[in-house]
């Protein structure tokens, strides 16, 4: 139980000091301006949000004791709950479209980064040894 809740808290924390680090570098990249994010700014964070999604849902699938699957599930479950607490309302400057496509984007890259670690490990047990 605990290394279960370590693989998912683990693998949320990987991926929001990731956001954290990336809107940083992003944001220095493209520049926020006071009347809000520019285009290449949100289209940056976007594609940055989910890269570090896929890395956590690859984290949790990784450090889950069993079930990979099922904790990665569990990790999608944990965005998306964090993602619909701020859907309809965007940020001052942030389009319309963004809060619902980071609630898409995160969960579906969290299963992604899941399903790849979990076809390493099918993949390398199908692997003959010498």
């Amino acid at each position: 139980m605990v290394r279960s809740i370590i693989a998912l808290v683990g693998g949320f924390a990987i991926m929001v000091f990731l956001v954290f680090l990336l809107t940083i570098v992003a944001a220095a990249a493209f520049g926020v301006t006071e009347g809000g994010p520019s285009t290449p700014y949100v289209v940056a964070n976007l594609m940055l949000s989910a890269a570090a999604a896929l890395t956590g849902g690859y984290a949790t699938a990784s450090l889950a004791p069993s079930r990979p699957a099922a904790h990665t599930i569990g990790l999608a479950v944990m965005i998306l709950a964090m993602a619909l607490s701020s859907l309809g309302r965007p940020q001052p400057g942030q389009p319309e479209w963004y809060p619902g496509a980071i609630a898409a984007i995160g969960p579906l890259c969290a299963l992604a980064g899941g399903g790849l670690r979990l076809w390493q490990r099918r993949a390398r047990s199908l692997t003959p040894t010498s």
